[in-house]
């Protein structure tokens, strides 16, 4: 009698667990994707009554009037591409997590990746002045604070494990190689860049490339730190790399 009740308690808590983190997972992703959709929100809100600024010694003057201009140009910053690609996939994510299409992991990846440059980068290199208004500084905290340092997180915690690979780590760093070749190839014609790094008539190509070159090569280190976690994290679980 106890040989055939014991093992029923332990078996069923191991079938109960992992649905139920992974619930709490889906309500994390849902969660996830609501704040980097709403950060996005506000950047058009702000695109609707603020023009562009001028970096400090620009070498460009082009830029964008308050309203609808301003607004559809958001789109075409780094730190909105980065903020959609972390929404999109948690959002997909909170549907179905367990997926395995080659293309929707090389879109994880450059989320996860581009949302930590984003912080890294502007919290670094661009943040001078603090936002003007409080919306500003609400918009300002989700997308260059709390978004980089939480989708991380979520992704170590909640992601399933054996998901990265090489092949679709090259396949998502195709995003921000096309944002650079599109960025840079409208640059002369608008007279405008989203960012002082990018700001080719003052540094020139050579300049810019140093900045280019060694956010590419941490883009790359970033990703390379997310394949040996993930490693690890399949050999801890047991998962089959998919």
């Amino acid at each position: 009698m106890t040989g055939r009740s014991s093992p029923a308690v332990p078996n069923g808590t191991a079938r109960r667990a992992p649905g139920w983190w992974a619930g709490v997972g889906r309500v994390v992703f849902a969660l996830a994707a609501l704040l980097s959709f709403t950060g996005n929100g506000l950047s058009f809100y702000i695109g609707s009554w603020k023009a562009t600024d001028l970096p400090a010694d620009a070498g460009f003057s082009g830029g964008f009037a308050a309203g609808w201009e301003h607004m559809l140009n958001q789109p075409t910053y780094f730190t909105f591409l980065a903020n959609f690609l972390v929404g999109l996939t948690s959002l997909l994510l909170a549907i179905r997590p367990h997926r395995t299409s080659d293309l929707f992991h090389a879109l994880r990846i450059a989320a996860v990746v581009c949302i930590v440059i984003t912080g890294v980068v502007f919290n670094v290199l661009l943040r001078d002045a603090p936002p003007g208004t409080p919306v500003e500084y609400v918009n300002d905290t989700i997308q260059h604070l709390i978004t980089p340092i939480l989708t991380p997180v979520v992704w170590l915690l909640f992601d399933p494990p054996g998901r990265i690979t090489w092949g679709r780590i090259g396949l998502a760093a195709v995003i921000p190689l096309a944002w650079l070749a599109f960025t840079l190839v409208r640059g002369p014609f608008l007279d405008w860049y989203p960012y002082s790094i990018l700001d080719v008539p003052r540094m020139g190509y050579d300049g810019v490339a140093v900045y280019v070159v060694a956010i590419l090569a941490f883009f790359f280190v970033v990703a390379a730190v997310m394949w040996v976690v993930d490693r690890v994290l399949v050999r801890i679980t047991g998962s089959r790399p998919r």
